[in-house]
């Protein structure tokens, strides 16, 4: 495992262009490696495979890289990865430049085929439920993070609570939205109270894209199959804030450079002279912590948003919902028996 005085000697790899010499090669490939190690490490120790940008932040995070330098990491990525420097798996898929429909073959013989669709049977009827996770809540609550890696460090627990969970990218794409305005009709006319827990980057515009977010789902009450005024939905935002930065120690980083590679402190920047950035550089000065740093402590993370979201599911609540689903899944289980008894094993009715 590589240590802590490891990571201070680590360093972007840059290389140089023009003929190099057999000792230059060698040194930007050591340069390449250690960076690759340090990731692979990174990766393996907490079960999260970032994407391009996310390793970014990270990269970030750790001081190896500046945000101006984003594009020139995500390239770099790119090509370890291409040059077998790098495991292909600590990168994320990109699901939305994935293939679909691509074919399946199956290698099973007969017999192990069918054991493995009976087991398949099995698991769902296992996962049957016919009573929704918020029957007996008052609230109704859903999360949206700034960044796509937050999906990665909270799945598990909006998992577990049944919380929807969305990536909003600072303003979400209008189908985003409109299908998240359908989810809180619905549980708004079923008389819940509707909450949107919001977690984003303690920067200027992380903070002020949380004042934002009730007109942005405002653009798209008017849409045709979504006819629901937001008013009521609560928008909470959660993190990051100065108190868990703090607590946690995470590391702040001493510009408010923007993906241009610009700097919001500076005056020259057209937005330096904005009211939000305004306020924020006289209470916290010219640096930031990016969510993206929650990457060092995946439990921390995840007990975050927990506590969250406890404030209004109990802790105990999807243990409950799971024991007053097992008699109406053993009820499956027995119409199932009772199928495949009276088909003779056929399946045929």
């Amino acid at each position: 495992m590589m240590t802590a005085e490891a990571n201070h000697t680590i360093v972007f790899p840059k290389r140089t262009s023009g003929r190099k010499s057999a000792v230059r090669q060698a040194a930007e490939r050591a340069a390449d490696l250690k960076l690759c190690e340090w990731i692979e490490e990174r990766w393996r120790a907490t079960g999260l495979a970032f994407g391009t940008r996310g390793w970014a932040y990270v990269c970030e995070n750790e001081g190896f890289i500046s945000k101006g330098e984003f594009a020139a990491f995500e390239a770099w990525l790119g090509r370890v990865r291409k040059e077998g420097l790098l495991d292909p798996d600590a990168v994320a898929d990109d699901d939305a430049r994935k293939a679909d429909h691509g074919e399946y073959v199956d290698h099973e013989d007969p017999e192990d085929y069918a054991a493995a669709a009976l087991e398949s049977a099995n698991g769902w009827l296992s996962d049957y439920t016919p009573i929704s996770v918020w029957d007996g809540l008052d609230t109704y609550v859903e999360v949206l993070v700034e960044k796509v890696d937050l999906k990665v460090l909270f799945g598990p627990v909006c998992r577990r609570y049944r919380v929807p969970l969305t990536n909003g990218k600072g303003s979400s794409d209008i189908n985003s939205r409109r299908r998240m305005l359908q989810r809180y009709r619905a549980h708004a006319e079923a008389g819940r109270n509707v909450v949107l827990l919001y977690f984003g980057d303690h920067d200027p515009a992380g903070l002020d894209i949380a004042r934002v977010v009730k007109s942005n789902l405002l653009e798209c009450a008017n849409i045709r199959d979504v006819g629901f005024d937001p008013t009521p939905i609560q928008v909470v935002r959660v993190g990051l804030d100065a108190g868990q930065i703090d607590a946690l120690d995470l590391p702040w980083i001493d510009n408010l450079e923007t993906g241009s590679g610009k700097n919001l402190a500076d005056p020259r920047h057209p937005d330096h002279g904005k009211p939000y950035v305004k306020v924020y550089l006289g209470t916290h000065g010219p640096r930031k912590v990016e969510a993206n740093a929650l990457a060092r402590n995946p439990a921390a993370a995840r007990d975050l948003i927990e506590g969250a979201i406890n404030e209004y599911i109990p802790p105990d609540w999807p243990i409950f919902h799971a024991e007053r689903l097992l008699p109406h899944r053993e009820a499956a289980r027995e119409a199932f028996a009772a199928l495949i008894a009276r088909t003779g094993g056929s399946g045929a009715p």
